[in-house]
């Protein structure tokens, strides 16, 4: 492993975790994930493993995933 975060787009996110990209958007939206960085055409790119943590944190500390 190289030790470098595996980005990934929205659509990408979603597919993995099982869910659409309107509620990866709105986990952004709710501050639930945080994109780690956003293109010059405006698309969020997420490290996959820190998403699925903040996404475990957040059903942990707030008992639900939405």
């Amino acid at each position: 492993m190289s030790g470098q975060p595996r980005l990934v787009s929205s659509s990408e996110l979603a597919r993995e975790l099982g869910v659409t990209r309107q509620t990866v958007a709105r986990w952004v939206r709710r501050g639930v994930i945080t994109p780690v960085t956003v293109t010059a055409g405006g698309q969020a790119r997420f490290d996959m493993e820190q998403a699925k943590r903040e996404l475990r944190e957040h059903t942990q500390r707030d008992g639900a995933s939405d």
